[in-house]
Parts: C-alpha cells; structure tokens; sequence
C-alpha cells in the first residue's frame, strides 16, 4: 500500500487564514475600493487605483497604510472505523493558533501633465497561515501492534486528534506596479502597469517521519524550509466617460464605464507541493502556485454631486492557474457594490461583495472495487481534504464600511472594516480514511473481517471560517 502514509496526513500549503478574500486575493486594494465592497474599476481612487485600474490613476498624491486581519479558522476530520472494529473519532474543531496579520500597502502617483499620469505602488496581496501544533499526535498501529523499526518506524504514527497533523503554514505574496495613465481625450482614458511580485512559502507538518537517537527512534516534524520565487505579470485598463443619453425619456447623465485585464503570474515553490503530495501516493503535481488571470468591467454611476453607486464584475480564472487547477479549484465570478457620500468633513463609503467559493466537494467512492485499489477516488478524497485544511477558501460573502476624514487641505485619513460571516462546509474523505485503514491492517493480507468492514470506514473533513479586517491609510494630495 504504498499509496498510504497516514490518516489525515494531508499538507496544507497555504494556510487556512484566508483573508477577506475571493479565493486568495483581497477584497479590493486601499482603504477605499475595500470600504466600498472592492469595487473601483470605473472610479478614480487617486494612487489606490495602480491595481484595481491603473487608466484611473491621477493627481500628485500618496497613501501609505496597511490592513489588520484577525481571522477566526478552525478545522477537523472526523473518522469512524467502527466497521472494523474501532471507534469514532469524534473530533472537534481545531482552532489554528496563528495569530493576527498586518499586511502593508503604498501607493504614488505623480501628474506629469493633463494627459500622463504614473506612480508607485507596493501592496501585499496575501498573508495567509495556520498553526495546528497543539492538536495531540496519536501513536500506535491497532491492526499490528509493532513499535518503530528501522525498516518501517513511520507505521507508528497515526494521525492527530483532531485530524490536523499539526500543520504549520505561512504564505506571503507581495506585488510591486509601475502603473502609467494616458487620457486620449474627455472620454477615454487607457493605462499599463508592469506587476512584479515576490512570494514566500514554508510549512511543517508531522508526516510520521522518524530519525535515530540515543533513546531510540524519535518522531520529527517534516519541513522544508521557506521557498520563494519571483514572477512578472501586466495589467490593461480603460476608463470611459460615457456621454449623456436618455433611455425612454430618462436622461442619463455622469455615468463612468471600466475594463481591466491581468495576465497570469507565475510562481512556484521549490519541494514545497511536489513533496507534499508524494508523501500521499498522488501523481503530476508540480509547486507551481500561479496567481490567475483576470478580466473585469465596472461602472460608476452619479447619483449626485456627492453620491456615487459602483458595480464591478470580476472573472478569476483558478481553473486554468497553475497549481490551483492540480486541486480542481473552479473560476469564480466575483459581484462588487459599492456607495461613496462625499461630504467637506467626513466622507462614507459602504458596500457588498459575493463570489461563490472556487472550491466544490469532489466525487469520491470507495478506496476499493472489484478491481482493486481506486485511484481516482482516493485522489478526490485526498484533494477534498487538502482543498478544507489547506485551502479553505469558503467565504462568500462580505459586508464593508468605512469612511474617511480630512485632516487639512491636502490630507486625509481613510479606513475600512470588511466582514465575511461565519461559514462551514464538510467534505467527503471516506476513501482516504479506508485506504490508510487497509494499510495499517496488512493490505493484501488483511484480515478477512477488516476487508468486510472496510467500505463502511467513513470520514469526513470540515472547516469553519469567519473573517474581520480593518485597513486605514492616510493619503496626501499635493498641488
């Protein structure tokens, strides 16, 4: 059974603190695309806009600030081998101990004239993590009843309580934009920006490794250090100002239209997923771990003079990304609404944001049939798990508000609060569960009562998330 190594010994690679997010980007960048819902496509947002729209950045400004993030991720796989003569497991949610983020963000732009803009920008992305060190390793094979032995000393450990394998993860992605901003004339307005981004990833997990002391065979936890990498990537967008039309005999006035397009950008993460997923017998799987490609259209719509509606719409394109298409993650619509009151002293902003999770329950029958071992099924099994403990990506969605308040003439204090309520989904493990099963009671030569039993071995894994944010940034006009 060499596709087995232990139950629940699934590697997270990114951790399950996913941050107010569609999938694992943010929602919007800058405290105000964020306090509107990460709408922005259609509507200037002075520097902030490098990354949601680099057509719409103007003026000679900048904004420094960052992001808190203080998720709330619990996780558990649930096992029941009564079947064969065991127990259920009964395990309970394992609360990850990582704690809070700050993730930073800058942003310049300079007015060369009335037609060219460019700037600076530096935002982080993603700072995501788990810790489940404190779930409580098992040791000990109830089929065998052997103790750890230089041939085979990693048949001893057999999961942790709660099914986490004391997973430790941390994930950084930061980008850097060259954006640059052309008016073609009143209406149109078209803009580029050069994306670097630099990411970082390191895990740790018990994977029932052992290594010889003076005392014996002890076991260790398996990692492989932080690898990082480097990928380069653009982003196209347009503003339009449309002109005033009537629609039966509604006037129709002030009204903005945005496109942006990003290409992919690719990373991978040297012996990071590779290794990771041979631990499980599973094939083809590459450390590529590519931030997808998008395509977004907006609008921004003048109430009044001070009010503003924004909608966006956002393609993300996860079933063609490298790495995320290997864990059959979907491509997701994304849905933005947001609302900006100006006003001399305080201006508010509000919003909503949906996006059905990328990540769907996969198929999965039994470990076994009448032709033997089922890979495909264990497969899914062992990505179900892999998708809930590694990538948790349930949120769907997401409540915003914010405001800001002018300091002086030229400068401002900005800030948003973004909250994604609690959600809990469960998938289908049976079929990695069954499998280890199987192993641990001799394979081929298990006894005929474990095999009887063997398809009634059910597990299954489960996640619950809920996520609060606050960004602020203070933005400096000069004139």
């Amino acid at each position: 059974m060499k596709y087995i190594k232990n139950l629940s010994l699934i590697l997270a690679v990114c951790g399950t603190s996913l941050y107010a997010t569609n999938g694992d980007n943010l929602i919007g960048l800058g405290p105000k695309s964020r306090a509107m819902g990460g709408a922005g496509i259609a509507y200037s947002l002075g520097a902030e806009s490098a990354l949601v729209n680099p057509a719409l950045i103007e003026g000679k400004r900048v904004m420094f600030g960052g992001s808190y993030f203080s998720p709330s991720v619990e996780f558990k796989n649930n096992v029941d081998t009564s079947t064969v003569g065991g127990a259920n497991s009964h395990s309970a949610y394992q609360e990850s101990d990582k704690g809070a983020s700050l993730i930073p963000e800058v942003a310049i732009s300079y007015q060369l004239d009335d037609k060219t803009a460019f700037g600076v920008g530096m935002f982080g992305i993603a700072g995501m993590g788990v810790d489940y060190y404190s779930d409580k390793p098992y040791f000990g094979n109830p089929f065998k009843g052997h103790q750890p032995s230089p041939s085979t000393p990693q048949d001893e450990y057999i999961g942790t309580k709660n099914g986490t394998n004391q997973l430790s993860t941390s994930l950084q992605l930061m980008s850097f934009a060259l954006p640059y901003a052309k008016r073609i004339n009143e209406k149109l307005r078209i803009g580029i920006v050069p994306v670097i981004e630099y990411g970082a990833l390191s895990m740790s997990f018990n994977s029932g490794a052992y290594q010889a002391t003076p005392q014996g065979f002890q076991n260790v936890h398996t990692g492989t250090g932080t690898s990082d990498d480097v990928g380069f990537g653009a982003q196209f967008g347009m503003g339009y100002n449309v002109p005033d039309f009537e629609v039966k005999k509604v006037s129709v006035k002030n009204l903005s239209l945005g496109l942006v397009i990003k290409t992919p950008i690719k990373m991978s993460y040297e012996h990071q997923i590779s290794d990771a997923t041979k631990a499980f017998g599973i094939k083809g799987f590459s450390d590529d771990l590519t931030q997808p490609a998008e395509i977004g259209i907006g609008l921004a719509y003048k109430l009044t003079k001070e009010q503003t509606l924004l909608f966006d719409y956002k393609n993300i394109m996860w079933g063609s990304a490298g790495g995320y298409e290997d864990f059959a993650w979907e491509n997701q619509n994304v849905f933005a609404i947001g609302y900006e009151k100006l006003g001399w002293d305080w201006t508010w902003r509000a919003g909503y944001n949906y996006a059905k999770s990328p990540i769907q329950e996969l198929a999965s029958g039994p470990a076994f049939d009448q032709n033997g071992f089922n890979y495909k099924n264990y497969k899914n099994a062992v990505i179900n798990y892999f998708n809930l403990s590694g990538f948790p990506a349930v949120s769907e969605h997401h409540f915003t508000f914010g405001g800001g308040k002018r300091i002086n003439e030229h400068t401002s204090f900005d800030f948003a609060c973004v909250y994604a309520p609690k959600v809990e989904k469960s998938f289908d493990t049976s079929a990695l569960s069954q499998a280890q099963v199987a192993g641990m009671a001799g394979g081929k030569d298990m006894p005929a009562s474990v095999q009887r039993g063997l398809a009634g071995v059910a597990s299954a894994a489960s996640v619950s998330h809920n996520q609060f944010s606050i960004t602020m940034g203070l933005n400096i006009k000069f004139y």
